[in-house]
């Protein structure tokens, strides 16, 4: 019998509101369908470039991924006010709205064991200097 991972949720206060999010595939199956298109098309405009996403579409995304009952529109809303009022920005919430896809592995899984290059391996400074600069 196959078993599979279960994604984990992410905590995330939205105002005086505290969300619960996960991004499973019923999550975006149901995010997807309200907002009439994919998920990753909300970062890319119609040439394909890089864009940020409105705020409306951020919190139905927050809203669909949220594991916790009865956070309606007129709440989310309400809560998103508080959260600009606390000192934060739109900036802030499409960062954390970045963390969950990152998180629920919209950007692909990072490989383990994949070497890397350190500091060490990689440096603009020659290790050794002969008169003319070069090795």
């Amino acid at each position: 019998m196959a078993t599979t991972a279960k994604k984990a949720t992410k905590t995330m206060q939205l105002g005086d509101l505290e969300l619960e999010l996960k991004l499973g595939g019923r999550e975006v199956f149901k995010i997807e369908r309200r907002l009439g298109k994919s998920m990753m098309s909300l970062f890319m405009d119609s040439r394909g470039g890089q864009k940020l996403p409105p705020v409306n579409e951020i919190l139905i995304v927050l809203q669909g991924a949220n594991q916790k009952h009865g956070v309606t529109d007129k709440r989310l809303v309400a809560a998103f006010e508080k959260y600009l009022d606390e000192g934060n920005t739109t900036m802030d919430l499409f960062n954390d709205l970045m963390d969950l896809f990152e998180e629920s592995g919209f950007f692909g899984k990072k490989k383990k064991g994949s070497k890397t290059a350190t500091e060490s391996e990689i440096t603009l400074d020659a290790d050794e200097e002969t008169e003319d600069g070069l090795l």
